[in-house]
């Protein structure tokens, strides 16, 4: 309280009206806290609007399944259509970027662009409820608060971007199995969209989010969509060159009436050594990666050891002189 009046006197030069502002915006921000708390709950807790709410999200309420979402996750979803961005690009890239890391909803460009406002007016508040606490310059204070706000804005972002990259690397990791076993099931009578229902039965409890994503696949085929135009929708979901590729030679063997089996055939054995490649690649940047921790760990225990008697003697020999 101390430091917020003593900045407040350093703009204003006045003590007392400096201590007359803070007592306002205290009661302002207060009475104002109080009114939006009030609203937003008083919003959500009322069942029309809570209804029209989820009609809007999608939700029917008749899914065996399928649970009406919280109060808090309605409220951020209504922060997130207030401030979201209205450009479809940025929009889509937006969606993109969450489809990648596994959150498939409707109202999920609306929440990450609410936890990523809400998050630093959060951490500025605690920032500024601390700075008392510690007695530091207005510059610094200043550069405390804003660097809170820029690591707000930026956790969500750097949460999904390693979320995106796990579960990329968790369906890379899959997707060789699920090629063979589609090789197997392909050469043995089935048809492509059985095959994918196959593969996603046996992978659905060793690789769940591959399975999840061969399901809809499926789903959508049954729904009326072609194969070619499913499999390129898996491709946008993943977000992996592997599937697209896949999906490329998929679609011109369907188009060109070839047979999909010598193709899976083949595109396995691409995919083999590509892995291959890619593990050569990985081993020989060892030598380089190890250079690092030899120079900054090894080297200075070596020449301590090797060098650090003959400098004792050195010092000896010269001390006795």
């Amino acid at each position: 309280m101390d430091f917020l009046l003593g900045l407040l006197s350093r703009f204003t030069g006045n003590e007392e009206l400096a201590r007359l502002l803070f007592i306002a915006a205290i009661g302002l921000s207060t009475v104002l806290t109080a009114v939006a708390l009030l609203l937003l709950v008083l919003g959500l807790q009322d069942p029309v609007q809570r209804r029209l709410a989820l009609i809007k999200r999608g939700y029917a309420g008749t899914g065996a399944g399928q649970e009406a979402p919280g109060n808090l996750q309605l409220l951020l979803e209504r922060i997130g259509q207030r401030f979201a961005s209205t450009d479809q690009a940025h929009t889509s890239a937006t969606q993109t970027l969450l489809t990648h890391a596994g959150y498939r909803s409707a109202s999920a460009v609306q929440m990450y662009w609410a936890v990523r406002l809400m998050l630093p007016l959060l951490l500025v508040g605690v920032a500024l409820l601390l700075l008392p606490m510690v007695k530091v310059s207005l510059a610094i204070g200043l550069l405390g608060v804003t660097l809170m706000a820029g690591i707000g804005w930026l956790i969500p972002a750097i949460y999904v971007g390693k979320r995106k990259q796990a579960r990329q690397g968790r369906l890379r990791a899959a997707f060789p199995d699920a090629l063979d076993l589609m090789v197997v099931c392909v050469e043995s009578g089935l048809a492509l969209p059985t095959t994918i229902e196959r593969v996603a039965e046996e992978m659905s409890v060793s690789q769940v989010e591959l399975a999840e994503e061969l399901a809809l696949v499926n789903a959508q085929i049954r729904a009326g969509i072609t194969s070619t135009e499913a499999l390129k929708q898996l491709a946008v979901r993943t977000g992996l060159e592997d599937i697209q590729g896949l999906v490329s030679l998929l679609a011109q063997s369907i188009r060109f009436g070839t047979s999909v089996a010598d193709t899976l055939r083949i595109y396995a054995d691409e995919f083999r050594d590509r892995r291959t490649q890619a593990a050569e690649e990985m081993g020989a940047k060892i030598g380089t990666k190890l250079i690092f921790p030899l120079i900054f760990c090894l080297w200075p225990s070596f020449f301590l050891v090797a060098i650090g008697p003959a400098m004792i003697g050195v010092f000896r020999a010269f001390g006795n002189m």
